[in-house]
């Protein structure tokens, strides 16, 4: 119990630092606060604050250096493919291209998802992607429930394609994903519009029509991105 405790402090601790990195508030190239400082600011133990810088120097944020201390590393050495960063940089709104760059790769990723998932995925796991259609119908009307289910939707149809990979993506972009999708379907007429774009892909799945499939995520992509550029 009491190493679970441990654990989660230092996780909350290096999310709280990593945000503030990710917002400037902590400055690339910055030493961060003296440890004394942050010790009384977190209210934890060195042991926890140390297991929190590491953390966050294995996903390439922060760096030891001697005579100086921790410093925040440029953002060209974070790992923008781990699921924290990803999301501290979606949810603190500091980088207003963030999330059309991440569609792009979705572009690139989801039309050909869908030809593997109508090729090798199972009953069941295409019925996840219906059922999760299914929620988006049933909450149009209750933006935040339609989001979830609209994040169930590309989650489940990545995990359709029956490649391991393909999954750890889904997993990996999870946050940013529900950062996006509220930032396109703000209001109930925004999801209905969704949901006509969405149905196709459903669709051309059921009949394992993968191209029909690829073709109606490419024309859902497109207008992701119209949606985000405003």
């Amino acid at each position: 119990m009491a190493m679970s405790i441990r654990v989660n402090r230092h996780n909350h601790v290096a999310a709280e630092i990593g945000r503030r990195v990710v917002s400037g508030l902590y400055p690339t190239g910055n030493v961060l606060p003296p440890e004394a400082q942050l010790l009384a600011e977190f209210g934890v133990s060195r042991p926890v604050l140390r297991e929190a810088i590491k953390l966050l120097e294995s996903k390439g944020m922060l760096e030891a250096r001697q005579r100086r201390g921790t410093c925040v590393t440029e953002r060209s050495a974070w790992n923008m493919l781990d699921a924290d960063v990803l999301g501290w940089i979606a949810q603190s709104g500091a980088d207003p291209e963030m999330l059309i760059r991440l569609t792009d790769v979705r572009m690139i990723v989801e039309p050909g998802a869908c030809l593997l998932a109508a090729r090798s995925g199972t009953d069941e796991a295409l019925r996840k992607v219906e059922d999760a259609y299914q929620r988006m119908v049933t909450h149009v009307d209750h933006p935040q429930l339609f989001v979830q289910a609209d994040r169930d939707f590309h989650l489940a149809l990545l995990a359709a394609c029956n490649n391991e990979y393909l999954a750890a993506v889904g997993t990996t972009i999870s946050i940013a994903l529900t950062v996006s999708l509220q930032r396109m379907n703000p209001v109930p007429s925004s999801n209905r519009d969704s949901l006509l774009l969405h149905e196709p892909i459903v669709r051309a799945l059921k009949r394992r029509n993968g191209e029909a499939a690829a073709r109606a995520s490419q024309r859902q992509m497109e207008d992701a991105l119209r949606r985000l550029r405003g």
